[in-house]
C-alpha cells in the first residue's frame, strides 16, 4: 500500500470512527426518549427531536406592529416638543391620530408652525412633514423608519420570549418569524402549555449592575477565579452541580445561598453564558461578583442601536460597530450619578439575571445617552456582538402586546406515530437500495451499501454538531439523500462499465469512471443544492429543516461518491493492480478485454 493510498486509507477511517462517536448520542436519544441525561463518555450532539416527532405545544402569536408605530410617533411628539421649546416654538396641542398614524401638532400660529416644520426638516429625519396649514403641522414617520421599527419590534419580541423560554427550561425551543406581524414558537416536549403561555406575556427584566470593587482586568479575572474556587467548594459540599438545578436561576440562588458570609455585604454572583470553544454546543458560566446597592433598572432606555464609530478622540482609522443607547428623561439623572461615582469600574447588563455583557465605564454619562464598546475580533464578529447587544438592551420589556392567535397541542403518541413512521421509512428506503445495488453492480454495489451507511452516519452527525432539529421533513430529506446517494455511485458504476468495454485496463476504469462522472456528479447537486438554498432563506419552520437536511446531504454525498467511495474501490483493486465487478458478465469482461 503507497503512502498516497495510506493517507486516503486514514482520513476516510478517522472520519467513518469520527461520525459514529458523534451519532451515538441521537441514537441513544431516540431508544431512550425519557433519557434526561446522556453517558458521560458521549458528546453533546445529540440532535433534538421536533415537534411532529416529540410532541409538545405550537403557538402562532400576534404582533401588534401598528401599536408600535403609533407609541414611537408618540414618542417622537414627545421629543420634538422639548427640542422646539429650546428654539423657543411651543405647541399648543400634540396628538397622534390612530387610523392615520400621522403625528399632529398645534401652534398658536401658522409662522411658528412653519418654524417648527423647517426644524423637522433639518434634524429629524425620521418625519416626513406633510402638511402646514392653519397652525397645524401633520407628520407621519418615514417608510425607511418605520419598516425598520417593525422589524426591530419583531426581533425585541423573539429575543425577550427567547429568554423568558430559556429560564423557563424547555429544551430547544424554536422560535421564528412567521410572515410580516407572526411569531411562529414551538415547544417539544412542554407538558404546562397554559403557564408556558402566561410566561411568554411577561415582561422581562433588565438591569445595570456595577462589578464590586473591580476596575481592571487583572482584578477581574482574580475575582472571577476567586469566585470559582469558592462555588466548587460549595458543589462539592452540596454534592450538587448545575445540572441538578433545571432552571439557571434556581442554581444562581442555591449557590448565593451557600456562600452567604463568604461574600463582601451587598453583593451577589451572576453567570455569564460563554460558548465554550474547546466543545461543541456546550456553554460554560462565568460567576461576576455584582453589587446589589448600585443597580439601575433598564426599564429607563428608550432606545438603543449601533452605529459606526473611531473610537474616542479619533479623527482617522477604521470604524468599528458601537451600541449607542438613549435613557428618557426619569432614567438621565440616574444614569448620570451611577456613571459618575463609578467611573472607570465594570457595569454589568443583566437581562433575566443573566449577564449578557459586562463594559467598562469610560467616562460620565450625563445627557442621558452612551455607547457600549464590544468585540475585540473582525468587522463581522463585533458587528453581530453589537446588534445583538442592542437588542438585548431593547429587550427589556416587550415591545408591544402580543396575542395568541394559534394553538395546536401535539400529543406524545401522535409523535410516537411519525417516529415510527419515520423509521419505517428510512428502514424500507435502505433495504431497497442495499439489495439492489449488490444484485445488480456486484461487488461495486457492495461497496456502494458501505458508503451509503457512513454516508447517512456522517449527515446525521453532521446536523447533530450543529444543535439541528429532526422533523418529518427534515427525515424525508434524508431518505431523498440516500436516493441521491445511490444515484451519483451508479452514475460512476455506469462510466466504469463504458471504460471496460472500450477495453481499458483496471487502473484506466478506475481513473477515468470517477474523472469523467465527476462533472455530472456536481452539476446534478449543484442545481439540487439551490433550489435547496432558496428554500433555506425564503421558507419557514419545517421547510427549512428540509432545506437545511438536503444541504448537507448534498455535500456528504458529492465527498462520498468521489472520494470515500474512490479509496474503497482502490483497496478492492488492490491499488488498481486488478478489476473490480460492476455487475457485467464473465463474457461481457472477456469480450470487453479480448
Amino acid at each position: 500500500m503507497d503512502k498516497s493510498l495510506k493517507i486516503r486509507v486514514f482520513v476516510c477511517g478517522f472520519i467513518t470512527l469520527f461520525s459514529l462517536w458523534l451519532l451515538a448520542p441521537t441514537i441513544y436519544s431516540l431508544n431512550n426518549p425519557q433519557a434526561e441525561k446522556l453517558p458521560s463518555w458521549m458528546p453533546n450532539t445529540a440532535m433534538t427531536l421536533g415537534l411532529d416527532l416529540k410532541g409538545g405545544v405550537q403557538l402562532v402569536m400576534g404582533v401588534d406592529l401598528n401599536k408600535v408605530i403609533y407609541d414611537q410617533a408618540a414618542s417622537y411628539g414627545r421629543n420634538l416638543e422639548g427640542d422646539l421649546k429650546k428654539e423657543n416654538v411651543s405647541a399648543t396641542k400634540i396628538s397622534v391620530n390612530k387610523d392615520t398614524q400621522e403625528l399632529e401638532m398645534t401652534f398658536a400660529s401658522q409662522a411658528d408652525a412653519e418654524k417648527a416644520a423647517a426644524y423637522v426638516g433639518k434634524q429629524y429625519s425620521v418625519l416626513d412633514v406633510l402638511s402646514t396649514s392653519n397652525s397645524l403641522l401633520v407628520m407621519r414617520i418615514s417608510r425607511i423608519q418605520q419598516d425598520y421599527i417593525r422589524n426591530n419590534a419583531v426581533s425585541q419580541s423573539i429575543e425577550t420570549i427567547r429568554n423568558r423560554i430559556d429560564e423557563f427550561g424547555v429544551a430547544e425551543p424554536v422560535i421564528s418569524r412567521k410572515g410580516e406581524d407572526q411569531l411562529l414558537i414551538q415547544f417539544p416536549g412542554a407538558k404546562e402549555p397554559e403557564r408556558l403561555k402566561s410566561l411568554i406575556g411577561q415582561t422581562a427584566q433588565l438591569n445595570f449592575q456595577i462589578v464590586h470593587e473591580c476596575t481592571t482586568p487583572d482584578c477581574l479575572m482574580k475575582q472571577r477565579a476567586d469566585l470559582q474556587s469558592k462555588i466548587k467548594s460549595a458543589e462539592e459540599a452540596g454534592k450538587y452541580n448545575r445540572d441538578s438545578f433545571k432552571r439557571l436561576s434556581e442554581y444562581r440562588d442555591r449557590i448565593n445561598t451557600d456562600l452567604k458570609g463568604q461574600l463582601p455585604p451587598d453583593t451577589t454572583v451572576a453567570f455569564e453564558r460563554e460558548r465554550d470553544i474547546n466543545v461543541v454546543g456546550n456553554i460554560q458560566l462565568i460567576p461576576f461578583l455584582l453589587s446589589t446597592k448600585n443597580i439601575l433598572s433598564g426599564e429607563y432606555i428608550q432606545e438603543a442601536f449601533v452605529r459606526m464609530d473611531r473610537g474616542s478622540g479619533l479623527s482617522t482609522g477604521p470604524e468599528r460597530p458601537v451600541v449607542s443607547f438613549q435613557m428618557n428623561p426619569a432614567g438621565t439623572p440616574m444614569l448620570s450619578k451611577l456613571t459618575t461615582d463609578f467611573r472607570g469600574y465594570y457595569m454589568a447588563i443583566v437581562l433575566d439575571g443573566i449577564i449578557r455583557s459586562a463594559p467598562v465605564i469610560q467616562s460620565a454619562i450625563t445627557a442621558g445617552s452612551g455607547q457600549i464598546t464590544v468585540g475585540g475580533g473582525s468587522l463581522e464578529e463585533t458587528n453581530n456582538e453589537a446588534r445583538d447587544t442592542a437588542i438585548v438592551l431593547r429587550a427589556g420589556a416587550l415591545p408591544t402586546s402580543i396575542e395568541i392567535q394559534e394553538e395546536r397541542v401535539i400529543g406524545p403518541s401522535i409523535g410516537q406515530e411519525a417516529i415510527d413512521s419515520g423509521k419505517k421509512s428510512l428502514f424500507v428506503a435502505a433495504i431497497f437500495v442495499f439489495l439492489l445495488m449488490p444484485i445488480y453492480y456486484g461487488t461495486a454495489g457492495l461497496i456502494a451499501n458501505v458508503v451509503t451507511l457512513v454516508n447517512v452516519s456522517l449527515i446525521f452527525a453532521i446536523l447533530g454538531s450543529m444543535g439541528a432539529t429532526l422533523t418529518l421533513p427534515g427525515i424525508a430529506g434524508i431518505v431523498l439523500t440516500i436516493g441521491m446517494a445511490g444515484d451519483a455511485l451508479i452514475i460512476i458504476f455506469e462510466r466504469m462499465r463504458e471504460e471496460i468495454r472500450a477495453g481499458r485496463n483496471s487502473r484506466q476504469v478506475l481513473e477515468m469512471g470517477f474523472d469523467r462522472a465527476f462533472t455530472a456528479i456536481l452539476d446534478s447537486n449543484i442545481t439540487t443544492a439551490i433550489g435547496a438554498f432558496v428554500l433555506l432563506n425564503y421558507g419557514t419552520g419545517s421547510i427549512r429543516g428540509f432545506a437545511l437536511t438536503l444541504l448537507v446531504g448534498i455535500t456528504v454525498n458529492v465527498f462520498m461518491a468521489t472520494y470515500f467511495a474512490r479509496t474503497l474501490f482502490l483497496i478492492a483493486s488492490g491499488n488498481q493492480k486488478k478489476m473490480v465487478g460492476v455487475g457485467l458478465s464473465a463474457k461481457d469482461l472477456q469480450e470487453a478485454t479480448a
